[in-house]
């Protein structure tokens, strides 16, 4: 009954557009004082408290700075030259220079929209340039940022990892094949397009122009080599990873490239404590939310419902709720929500929960671009100037992509899971 009560005020505050945060904790509160155990009121304050009293959670705020200050810089332009005078000259190689940049700024970035705004007006007029339509080039760029969902160091994945007590770096790993396998399918996507609309190659960089490319680019790849080389070289957790990150890209973008100035740092910092701000506050009343549907025994009844239920089938219903939730509801709000409870359900019919973290992310990443309310739609209406219609067209080739690759690693986790297994 109670819990029943919390999903019905939390639908109706939703459809009363009520900010999420707010609807999850109304709901809560209504479920707790008049159908709840005989509890006194300042436990659900202490759960407020405790939801985000988790050292993990506090490499999310440093991520985020950390990309913000990436995103007004140099480093993404640097990035975009040096995938260029890499794979440029093959077949359909600008796209998949396009696809390799937004991998690689997602490995130093962890926000699913930056890449839009950092990447996108970078390479879409070269995209027109050379041959590739508006369309293409609009749906390739709102796609590929996305990958910063999935390649470490993705908010979403920590967001995940702490509301299902899983290894961080685990998570992590999982996301960073996934990451991989989606590069290949829009690489493959780029490649058949660029024959079947008969786009001529560009001509190889010369050398010097090679070897430049590379030298400007060194310093943005240390990032990700930071990141990665101090997590899993027992060198730093995760948190002080993105602490590292952020002190990292500060430097790079204010002392070597002079790109931002100190006090610009803190104008950005300010904008940065909004979208942080939020997210504590949508983990705080996520977690509340989830213990007292804990308490109901929520996720135990559905774990105990779907135990009856063939693996294959319950894979195919997390993929399709999670992504027509990801239609609606932004990643980090739909992560912090849904994970708890989907979770034990699909552990009972021997999910690995490494892997349910790739498969949850990733159709919340897809959920970015698919209509009515896909974040990267309308950041990509401001940014590329261009109507909802035409984006809808734009997106649809790169949604079945993924939707090829997201069937891949749900049902051949192996594809992903190897690098997990390395590191147990």
């Amino acid at each position: 009954m109670a819990s029943s009560v919390l999903i019905l005020s939390a639908i109706a505050l939703l459809l009363a557009s009520a900010p999420i945060f707010l609807a999850l904790l109304a709901g809560t509160v209504v479920g707790f004082e008049f159908f709840g155990p005989a509890m006194p009121p300042v436990v659900l304050a202490q759960r407020l408290v405790e939801g985000v009293n988790v050292f993990s959670i506090l490499a999310v705020p440093l991520f985020v700075y950390a990309a913000d200050i990436i995103s007004r810089g140099e480093i993404g332009e640097r990035l975009v030259r040096l995938m260029e005078s890499l794979v440029g000259h093959i077949t359909g190689g600008l796209a998949i220079a396009t696809v390799l940049t937004c991998a690689m700024f997602g490995a130093i970035s962890g926000i699913g929209a930056a890449a839009v705004v950092s990447i996108g007006p970078i390479v879409y007029p070269s995209l027109l340039r050379h041959g590739y339509s508006r369309s293409f080039s609009v749906g390739l760029i709102l796609t590929a940022s996305t990958l910063s969902m999935l390649i470490p160091p993705s908010v979403a994945m920590i967001l995940y990892s702490v509301q299902v007590s899983v290894s961080v770096s685990q998570v992590f790993l999982a996301g960073l094949g996934t990451g991989l396998i989606f590069v290949i399918g829009l690489s493959a996507y780029c490649v058949i397009y660029a024959v079947r609309h008969k786009l001529g190659r560009q001509e190889r960089m010369p050398f010097r122009q090679q070897l430049r490319a590379l030298q400007r680019g060194l310093i943005p790849m240390g990032l990700p080599i930071l990141i990665f080389g101090g997590i899993y070289g027992g060198i730093f957790t995760p948190t002080e990873a993105a602490a590292a990150a952020c002190v990292y890209a500060a430097i790079v973008e204010t002392l070597v490239f002079r790109r931002l100035k100190l006090r610009e740092l803190f104008r950005l910092s300010q904008g940065s404590s909004i979208t942080i701000a939020t997210l504590l506050i949508l983990i705080a009343a996520g977690s509340t939310m989830t213990w007292f549907m804990t308490l109901e025994r929520v996720p135990a009844m559905l774990a105990a419902m779907m135990s009856e239920v063939p693996g294959v089938v319950v894979l195919a219903a997390i993929n399709v709720l999670v992504l027509i939730i990801g239609m609606f509801i932004d990643p980090n709000s739909a992560v912090i929500v849904i994970s708890p409870l989907i979770a034990p359900a699909a552990m009972a019919v021997g999910v690995d929960s490494v892997h349910l973290g790739a498969i949850i992310v990733f159709n919340l990443a897809i959920g970015m671009i698919t209509p009515p309310f896909g974040l990267n739609i309308f950041i990509g209406m401001s940014t590329f100037k261009i109507s909802y219609a035409e984006i809808m067209r734009a997106v649809l080739p790169f949604i079945g992509v993924a939707i090829v690759s997201l069937l891949a690693i749900t049902y051949f986790p192996q594809l992903i899971m190897w690098l997990p297994e390395l590191a147990r």
